[in-house]
């Protein structure tokens, strides 16, 4: 059986000084993330910025989440490219920098050839030749094909393929690949407003890009679903979502990073062409996160996540 991935995983923010890369942001940045109760983190995401670096910065941005992220806690990279032969090239160096898992999102050029056919190819090429385990990754909004549960499915049989991240926003289709995957395949939501009824439907667990600003809320939340407590756990997932839908929908890369900042993390605006969040947008998002410290209890802004829980204990 392969190994799960349960729990939440942040999406983390690539951070810059002056257009360039700031490692020294980015040290501290999974620092203070990596002192709370999640389970790992995704670099190189689209939160990331991953189409705004070059294989370079790539390398420098894994070396320096794996310096950061402890022993015992995932580090999952995005690694998908346009051609098979990057998308394995780059599985090989992230593996060579220390990740434990490629997520692979499905080329995004020629997307009308790009049968389900085209894609069980592709990914079984990439798996067979991934030095650690691949993460099939579904997002037809931003990448354009969409795997198929039946896809799905097949793909799950190869050995090296362990998982998927599902960011379609449809639960039905999430239910619908639980009942084709095997045993011990994850499958990890990508939208926040999606965590309570993707576990209850059978998800090990999410990756989300409000878990960067909030870390302990969305664990707490993980928690209480996972531990039958389904009142306050729904009760929580609504206080989460308008925060959530800010940081991804309606604001994208720099709203997330605004409020992050608001949260206490090192501030970092996005690489051009993206823009800063607004004025208007900071204040925004400053109310959401004062509406959520109410509801929960905790002080949010300015802490960077260190709300008075304690870690995880993780392998030595």
């Amino acid at each position: 059986m392969k190994a799960m991935l349960r729990g939440v995983f942040p999406p983390l923010p690539t951070t810059f000084t002056d257009d360039e890369l700031d490692t020294g942001a980015l040290r501290a940045t999974v620092g203070a993330l990596m002192r709370t109760r999640l389970t790992g983190v995704l670099a190189l995401g689209t939160n990331g910025e991953s189409f705004l670096v070059d294989s370079d910065e790539a390398d420098r941005i894994v070396q320096t989440v794996r310096e950061a992220v402890p022993e015992g806690r995932a580090l999952l990279v995005g690694t998908g490219c346009d051609s098979t032969r990057a998308t394995i090239e780059s599985c090989r160096r992230a593996a060579h920098h220390g990740a434990t898992h490629a997520l692979v999102r499905p080329p995004v050029s020629y997307t009308r050839f790009l049968t389900q056919e085209v894609l069980m190819e592709h990914y079984g090429r990439v798996a067979d030749a991934s030095p650690i385990p691949v993460l099939l990754y579904n997002q037809p909004a931003v990448f354009g094909p969409e795997l198929t549960a039946t896809t799905v499915a097949v793909l799950a049989r190869h050995e090296n393929i362990v998982g998927l991240k599902d960011s379609s926003g449809n639960i039905a289709h999430v239910s619908d690949v639980l009942t084709r995957v095997p045993d011990g395949f994850s499958v990890l939501t990508g939208v926040a407003g999606m965590m309570y009824a993707g576990l209850l439907s059978g998800t090990s667990g999410s990756i989300v890009a409000v878990a960067n600003v909030v870390p302990n809320v969305v664990m707490h939340l993980y928690d209480l679903v996972m531990t039958g407590q389904l009142h306050k756990a729904l009760a929580l997932q609504r206080a989460i979502a308008p925060l959530a839908r800010a940081v991804t929908m309606q604001h994208g890369v720099a709203g997330m990073k605004a409020a992050m900042a608001i949260a206490g993390f090192p501030d970092s605006p996005p690489r051009l062409p993206l823009t800063p969040a607004s004025d208007e947008t900071v204040e925004e998002l400053r109310g959401m996160l004062r509406h959520l410290e109410s509801f929960t209890g905790r002080t949010l802004i300015g802490k960077a996540g260190q709300d008075d829980v304690t870690p995880p204990e993780v392998a030595p």
